[in-house]
């Protein structure tokens, strides 16, 4: 993971808080502006909230999983639309993010602590708003005003939801409520 403050130049093309946390495939590091959570709850209106955060870090190791298990590669991703690849692929990560935040609520560390508290639905619904809030055309019209879909690059949801971020695997969505 690389945490960088204002903007950066990364070998999937510039990035900043703007962009929202990204999975950058040439260098299998994900990219988080230090500032963008506080963007998260005043730009673009999410509730925030401790698992909203982890949720978005999980979705883009989620991404990182999909692509040593060959996901990415069987993937093709120049299909568009609710069936394509590319929304099979955001929703995987998103299972995968929930898988996490379910095992971490349960699972003991050697103390017999928890990673995480037990899961409560304001939790659910902070992640969830989080999730709503990073999507590419929301956060692409705040920084540009306009959305600018580029299909070849991010996924397409069964919302619509498409955008223009360095050549990534895009922010999440939630579409279920996690255990």
């Amino acid at each position: 993971m690389h945490l960088f403050s204002g903007s950066i130049s990364t070998p999937c093309g510039e990035a900043s808080s703007a962009t929202g946390p990204f999975r950058c495939p040439n260098d299998q590091k994900v990219y988080l502006e230090t500032g963008f959570y506080d963007e998260l709850r005043t730009r673009f209106g999410a509730s925030g909230g401790p698992l909203s955060e982890e949720y978005v870090l999980a979705h883009e190791f989620g991404h990182h999983i999909q692509n040593l298990t060959g996901a990415f590669d069987k993937a093709n991703r120049s299909d568009t639309g609710a069936t394509s690849d590319s929304v099979r692929i955001e929703l995987v990560a998103d299972c995968l993010a929930g898988r996490w935040a379910r095992g971490a609520a349960t699972m003991q560390d050697r103390n017999g602590v928890t990673y995480l508290q037990p899961l409560t639905q304001r939790d659910v619904n902070d992640a969830r708003s989080a999730a709503a809030a990073v999507g590419d055309d929301r956060i692409q019209r705040a920084a540009t005003g306009s959305v600018n879909p580029n299909p070849g690059r991010t996924g397409h949801r069964p919302s619509g939801r498409t955008g223009s971020r360095p050549d990534t695997t895009p922010a999440i969505s939630m579409p279920a409520t996690p255990p």
